[in-house]
């Protein structure tokens, strides 16, 4: 296996992302097939970033010791965007430029936003695992994502809040951002819809730490749920705990990205607390997804999340998207590979689920599950349609 982190200069192996030992590379770019992976891998989603990044890692593995991708092996250029946009196109600016990366990985709103001008711009394609801002939707031809923009997911916990939870009256505490406030109006009016009340809305910023000035005003709206639209497990995992701790007994509500250890880390807190998420179940017993659990356990210890499913399903497509492409003698460009893509796989299935794609804005629907927390740990509780 060859497998390349390329940080500026930071080129390791993958039996661990920050001290691991350098591997020796293919002699001829024409035994590889790079893919660059643009994602935070330092800075405060850098955590996520490298969770999403061991799920990559793990298919690249897999694929790479099965006899690569029509017998190149895979390499994945990693570039570290911090989630900030200056960054993002400085790491999109050495893919293309020095690297010569045509198919790139990438995510989170204002990296999306920043680079995909000049992806239009250099006919480079971009596929996302992790953006969920409604914001993004349609942005280009050139991008395509493979996680539910939560426009989409956000409200499908709804009637499994009020048909299971017997929840009647709600609160909605927004994050001030393109993707908290598409969140909120979609539950603001499938909530209604649904003939339910809203008791109570406020809003917080995307570097807020101490919500309890808030969450004292959301609790004496006596709701008796509280939806969450931040994206980011830390504030989430915050709101939580701190509402708690002023005494409140009510449900939280969320979506995908609540998925995230640091709500785990709250402890019991983090009781009462359902979301609605892409279809990966680490209990499965199918076994492509067990054989993933087990593979994930073996080298990186631990269960497997829903974000390292998403990137080890989205490395497997690529690679039989790319396949096709080599197999056939095409030249890698984004027309191409979007060609192929729409040709062969305009549904997927994968560790994470169901796939089904639409190219016409880059969105894509997907199974989806209700999780809750129990017993430290993401436990699936039921299924959505």
């Amino acid at each position: 296996m060859t497998f390349k982190l390329m940080r500026r200069q930071f080129v390791c192996g993958m039996a661990g992302f920050a001290a691991a030992s350098m591997l020796p590379l293919p002699a001829s770019a024409a035994d590889t097939i790079d893919l660059g992976f643009l994602m935070p891998l330092t800075g405060g989603s850098g955590k996520l970033g490298n969770m999403m990044m061991a799920g990559a890692a793990l298919a690249v593995d897999e694929l790479n010791a099965g006899g690569g991708v029509e017998g190149r092996q895979l390499r994945l250029l990693a570039e570290d965007s911090q989630s900030l946009a200056r960054n993002g196109i400085d790491g999109y600016r050495k893919l293309v430029d020095v690297d010569g990366a045509r198919i790139i990985v990438t995510g989170w709103t204002a990296v999306v936003v920043g680079v995909v001008p000049l992806a239009e711009q250099d006919g480079v394609y971009l596929l996302s695992a992790s953006t969920a801002s409604p914001a993004v939707r349609g942005i280009s031809p050139n991008f395509q994502s493979t996680w539910m923009y939560a426009d989409d997911s956000a409200e499908q916990i709804l009637p499994y809040a009020r048909d299971a939870l017997k929840v009647s009256k709600l609160g909605i505490l927004t994050i001030v951002s393109d993707l908290g406030t598409g969140v909120s109006k979609v539950i603001r009016k499938a909530w209604t819809d649904l003939g339910g009340e809203i008791t109570v809305e406020e809003t917080h910023q995307i570097d807020e730490s101490n919500f309890r000035a808030v969450m004292l005003k959301m609790i004496a709206a006596a709701p008796e749920a509280i939806y969450i639209t931040t994206s980011t497990g830390k504030q989430s995992a915050q709101i939580v705990r701190q509402a708690r701790e002023l005494g409140y007994e009510g449900y939280f509500l969320s979506f995908g990205a609540f998925e995230d250890p640091e709500v785990l880390a709250i402890g019991d807190k983090a009781t009462k607390c359902f979301f609605s998420t892409p279809g990966f179940d680490a209990s499965t017993t199918d076994p492509k997804g067990k054989a993933f659990v087990n593979a994930f356990a073996a080298k990186n210890g631990g269960v497997p999340n829903v974000h390292q499913a998403n990137h080890y399903d989205l490395i497997k497509l690529y690679a039989g998207i790319i396949g096709g492409m080599v197999k056939a003698g095409q030249e890698v460009t984004a027309d191409n590979f979007r060609a192929a893509f729409k040709a062969g796989f305009p549904t997927y299935e994968g560790v994470g689920g169901s796939y089904v794609f639409n190219f016409e804005d880059g969105s894509v629907r997907r199974s989806d599950f209700v999780k809750t927390v129990a017993d430290g740990k993401f436990v699936k509780v039921a299924d959505l349609k």
